[in-house]
């Protein structure tokens, strides 16, 4: 019996007259897995973890609901009939618009990068200028204070100087705990609207605007690779422990983990 989510799928695709490599090519997810879903060759699937990311990416590229869709792969893999649910007469019409928004294209993605450099470029000038006015400063200081005359210094009991070391603790790195299923799993949960893109042994898991209360996961046998343009919007859990902001507020942040622990990110210097 054919899998009710894949003909759902297959005739949306079809609808729009979109064929299996431009949807490979827009969202960059092999072909197979695409042509698997709508088999309904879930066996085919790197993981159930990946197929729900494949198929959530693959229902917002289609316009469909994301909820509808896992629900229909739920009801494939226990082998049960999908439960009706109540909607509203807006909802059953079938080009509604979804509530998610799409993953960036590549030209956005070089659109927005673009958009980074002269805010950058402004940043570094500011610094540079900065630093020459302290350094001219500095240099005015000594020229004056060589040309006033010494005078010739009175003896004098030296006073102990008591100084006050304050340090501040550094506060620990989080401690990474191996994942007893030999893979390293991701969660995070997104504190506001920001673009992420999440990535499990070179497939792409997410990539798009997170929505705040709905987290993302990834599980890997190699590498699990999180990146994105505000680390302060997400809270980061390593195989279930609790390791903080991915990152400072508003900074560009790009970070990898295998199963052995967290590793430099591909690309990152």
């Amino acid at each position: 019996m054919p899998s009710t989510l894949g003909v759902w799928l297959k005739r949306a695709r079809e609808s729009r007259q979109i064929d299996l490599d431009e949807a490979e090519k827009h969202l960059r997810i092999r072909k197979r897995y695409l042509q698997a879903l709508e088999n309904g060759d879930y066996d085919a699937l790197p993981g159930p973890v990946q197929a729900r990311g494949f198929l959530r990416n693959y229902a917002r590229f289609l316009g469909l609901p994301v909820e509808e869709a896992l629900a229909r792969y739920e009801a494939d893999l226990s082998g049960q009939p999908m439960q009706p649910q109540m909607r509203t007469p807006q909802s059953q019409a079938p080009d509604r618009p979804t509530l998610f928004a799409p993953p960036p294209t590549m030209e956005e993605e070089s659109e927005e990068k673009q958009s980074l450099m002269p805010t950058l470029l402004l940043i570094l000038l500011g610094m540079a200028v900065f630093f020459a006015v302290v350094a001219a400063g500095g240099l005015l200081y000594l020229h004056f204070a060589s040309a006033r005359p010494t005078a010739t210094p009175t003896p004098a009991t030296p006073t102990p100087t008591v100084v006050a070391l304050v340090t501040e603790a550094a506060s620990p790195a989080p401690t990474f705990v191996p994942a007893v299923d030999g893979l390293v799993h991701i969660r995070v949960e997104p504190q506001e609207h920001a673009w992420i893109r999440v990535t499990a042994d070179d497939v792409v898991i997410f990539q798009g605007i997170a929505t705040p209360g709905t987290p993302i996961e990834a599980a890997a046998r190699q590498r699990c690779t999180v990146e994105t343009g505000n680390g302060g919007a997400f809270h980061l859990y390593v195989n279930a422990a609790d390791w903080g902001p991915l990152g400072p507020e508003g900074k560009v942040t790009r970070r990898s983990w295998t199963p052995a622990g967290e590793t430099t990110a591909e690309g990152q210097p």
